[in-house]
């Protein structure tokens, strides 16, 4: 068993009451977080990270960065202040194996490998199905699903609203779809049939599937998440009600994750106790969106003083006293404006997001060690038609692995 497998394996081992215990610890740490004014070193003291860029502090640096997560956070801030290897002009290649799925004006995209790409059609959104094998696109009222390659409609349903947020299940070959129809939730089986309704008024966010399961969230205009058997549609549980949701997923523990404005909570399985504050945005800041992995997640936060935001990466994924002992906050990047989408590769070792103040897409870095960055500049224009002037900016929908 390899290194990655039998670590990832460990993960997965459920220990005696640990969801109890991390609840119980949770409640003592988060009290000590919050009462402390949290202020990054590295962005209190970016300037003087410049001036003193020597020979003997790059050393110290190095030897920071080695033996604490804070360490490697001022690496990173330090290669900000020198500068990042120069863009790529365009899209040639991938950095990771994959296919990326992106959203233009005039439809998804379907961006391979090698960095050949291929138009599917007018649709107005679109994401992928758990391995890749079909598109699941929306356009106008109609839901329809499309062959990756050839762009050919496998089937399509039509509703009485408009459909968007399509986001398709795991689990072999018996798959669903969920969808919104206005502020209706539906689902419909992977082949079209039966086309069910979920849910009234929800709120204008994409729902999430539960890993290969047929659990799936979703958030009500209430500020509530719920938390369905898709097939049975009984309740599995709810959050209490609260700030607008920006966002809603679950991690690779099967934990639900929700990010408001102005936080991000994560959810034992029973949504039963209180939950822990994974992430927080004070003062001007807010939260974007936020990518998980198996390590934990990457979340966006937007510094509306400042214009600017930062790709942030916490080492802590869990309840436990390293938030507070260690305040291992990680930047990973940080650029103007807003950014404008997240997604991961299918092994988790990079991030791609989109950058519209630099017009260009970032790929960045996060395993085997943070640090690289890939930008490739003249992004809108990359993906409108040929001749045209001016576009809009294209977004991430997702990356799928490579063509079976």
């Amino acid at each position: 068993m390899s290194e990655d497998r039998l670590r990832r394996a460990l993960q997965q081992v459920t220990l005696p009451d640990e969801e109890g215990a991390a609840e119980r610890a949770w409640r003592i740490v988060d009290a000590a977080f919050e009462s402390r004014e949290r202020i990054r070193w590295t962005r209190r003291h970016r300037g003087l990270v410049v001036a003193l860029a020597a020979a003997a502090l790059a050393t110290a640096i190095v030897l920071v960065a080695v033996l604490t997560p804070p360490g490697q956070a001022v690496v990173d801030r330090f290669r900000d202040a020198v500068g990042r290897q120069p863009s790529q002009p365009s899209l040639t290649r991938l950095p990771a194996s994959g296919r990326l799925l992106v959203l233009s004006p005039e439809g998804p995209w379907v961006v391979h490998e090698d960095g050949s790409k291929r138009l599917l059609g007018e649709y107005d959104d679109a994401s992928w199905s758990p391995r890749g094998f079909y598109v699941v696109a929306a356009k106008g009222m109609q839901l329809l699903t499309l062959g990756p390659e050839s762009g050919d409609v496998r089937w399509s349903l039509s509703r009485a609203e408009q459909v968007s947020d399509p986001r398709w299940s795991g689990g072999g070959l018996d798959t669903r779809i969920a969808y919104r129809a206005g502020d209706t939730l539906h689902v419909v089986a992977g082949d079209a049939s039966p086309d069910e309704l979920v849910a009234t008024g929800v709120a204008p966010v994409a729902p999430a599937w539960r890993g290969e399961s047929h659990v799936l969230a979703y958030a009500d205009r209430t500020g509530r998440v719920h938390v369905v058997d898709a097939d049975t549609r009984d309740s599995l549980g709810q959050t209490p009600a609260g700030a607008a949701v920006r966002q809603v997923a679950f991690d690779s523990r099967g934990r639900l994750v929700v990010a408001t404005p102005k936080k991000i909570l994560v959810y034992r399985q029973t949504l039963r106790g209180k939950p822990y504050k994974f992430a927080s945005a004070t003062g001007g800041h807010e939260i974007l969106r936020f990518a998980p992995n198996e390590d934990g997640l990457v979340y966006a936060d937007y510094d509306r003083s400042a214009d600017a935001t930062t790709l942030v990466r916490p080492v802590c994924s869990t309840a436990g006293a390293c938030r507070l002992i260690l305040n291992p906050d990680v930047d990973i990047f940080r650029g103007a404006g807003r950014v404008e989408s997240l997604a991961l590769s299918p092994d988790g070792r990079w991030l791609v997001s989109g950058w519209p103040a630099a017009d260009q897409l970032l790929f960045l870095r996060l395993a085997p060690r943070i640090g690289k960055v890939v930008a490739v500049s003249n992004a809108t224009a990359e993906f409108s038609p040929p001749g045209s002037s001016g576009g809009v900016f294209p977004q991430i929908a997702g990356w799928a692995p490579p063509a079976p």
